[in-house]
């Protein structure tokens, strides 16, 4: 992908970025899980997973257009992307609590949480990016 702005100003490449800050933020938080017990450690690692993973779907969705000319698809494919992207974190969580035994709820909704949380600092992740010339 390359760095191009998109019509939202933000680039494609930090978005993806934020994904890998989710991912890595999920991955330190289930090691740090696994010093307590190993079922804390992989529900933390699933309650992660349950939110990156529909995320993801988003991103792809949500800047699969650019430009002004694709304005009615742009705003179509951001509805359609945060409403399977909702389906989806739903779906996961169902396959979860329904498969998964034994299973620490805390750690999964602890890290869910935590993990959701990188959303609201996107602002600051992303306005600290080096400048490329």
């Amino acid at each position: 992908m390359s760095g191009k702005k998109t019509v939202s100003g933000i680039k494609r490449p930090a978005i993806y970025r934020l994904i890998g800050v989710q991912l890595g933020a999920t991955l330190i938080i289930s090691i740090g899980f696994l010093l307590k017990d190993q079922v804390a450690a992989y529900s933390a690692l699933l309650g992660g997973l349950v939110f990156i993973l529909p995320n993801i779907y988003f991103a792809y969705k949500a800047f699969a257009y650019t430009g002004a000319r694709a304005a009615r698809q742009i705003v179509n494919s951001f509805y359609k992307g945060e409403a399977v992207k909702l389906a989806l974190t739903a779906v996961l969580f169902t396959v979860v609590f329904v498969s998964v035994k034994p299973l620490n709820v805390l750690a999964l909704f602890a890290t869910f949480i935590i993990v959701l949380t990188t959303n609201w600092l996107t602002p600051l992740l992303l306005s600290h990016q080096p400048q490329r010339k």
